[in-house]
């Protein structure tokens, strides 16, 4: 989801762990910022194991979000 301006929420991605480790989730997040243009930042929540994963991209963690749980 995103503005195409400021921010770009990506959810999901996944990449099937017979596959991993061959660039497939770097490449999936190149072109997503391609397509956004370098004005427009990404924003994700990570899976606890991908903790480690997305720094090593270059993500930096930023303590700001906020959750409202449903129910």
């Amino acid at each position: 989801m995103t503005d195409f301006t400021y921010v770009a929420y990506l959810a999901d991605l996944a990449v099937d762990s017979e596959y991993q480790r061959q660039g497939i989730g770097e490449q999936l997040i190149q072109e997503t910022k391609r397509r956004l243009g370098c004005e427009c930042m990404i924003v994700l929540l990570a899976a606890p194991k991908a903790n480690d994963y997305y720094p090593r991209l270059g993500f930096e963690h930023n303590p700001r979000a906020w959750m409202l749980k449903g129910g």
